[in-house]
């Protein structure tokens, strides 16, 4: 989303430290993360040296994530509980590793941009009236009437989702714009009590075999009616 509106001031917070570190050394030397992608082949072999490594130059930590982005099975940036990254080689025939004109754009970018890793909470407690923040908490999209409890405890807990419900409300009461992207899942749903929803689908990326996947349908739940979209106030 930052990308795609291009803000002139925000704040992009993750928990995701690599992926923070990745935009940092991009934003401050993105020539020498593009040289060192330019130089990386699309090739199995690599593919699995490159995984294995844990480079420590800022440069080299952001070309890492970024080649296996590219390279890696459906994009998919999945850690064991180790947390060493372990998705496979992707089978695409010649993907783009190193688009410089992109990742110039993104440096110049991320210069508008406060950088941090922590606790969602804790990241917005500056906001103020006026000011919008986004979340896009994780959660698996296929459980809606099988276990989806279950299945995202590891990944956001219910706990979780009831935390960040109250602090949706509690921004909203503030005067700040709230969008909230989440599982389209009727329990979610329902502790964002006077907000307006609207069902998106999109095709899942997630599968074995493209014919697999389907459509996946998830909810934004926001505190302000979207222009030209169709929803309900729950």
């Amino acid at each position: 989303m930052f990308f795609a509106i291009e803000p002139a001031l925000a704040t992009l917070s993750d928990r995701n430290e690599v992926l923070i570190n990745t935009y940092r050394a991009l934003r401050q030397d993105p020539a020498g993360v593009i040289k060192l992608l330019s130089q990386y082949p699309h090739d199995e072999r690599f593919y699995y040296r490159m995984r294995a490594q844990k480079p420590t130059a800022p440069r080299r930590i952001a070309a890492r994530v970024l080649y296996l982005n590219r390279t890696c099975w459906n994009g998919l940036y999945r850690v064991n509980r180790k947390g060493v990254f372990n998705t496979p080689f992707g089978q695409f025939t010649n993907p783009t590793i190193c688009d410089e004109d992109r990742l110039r754009l993104a440096a110049r970018l991320l210069r508008r941009a406060r950088l941090c890793t922590g606790d969602y909470e804790t990241i917005v407690k500056s906001a103020r009236g006026g000011d919008f923040v986004y979340f896009d908490p994780p959660y698996i999209t296929g459980h809606q009437n099988n276990g989806f409890l279950k299945y995202n405890a590891p990944l956001f807990s219910w706990d979780d989702q009831q935390r960040l419900a109250r602090l949706a409300n509690a921004l909203s009461h503030k005067g700040v714009f709230v969008l909230v992207s989440n599982a389209n899942h009727n329990a979610v749903v329902n502790l964002y009590s006077g907000f307006q929803y609207y069902e998106v689908t999109r095709n899942s990326n997630i599968g074995s075999r493209s014919s697999t996947r389907g459509i996946v349908s998830e909810a934004l739940l926001a505190n302000y009616p979207l222009l030209g979209c169709r929803s309900e106030v729950i």
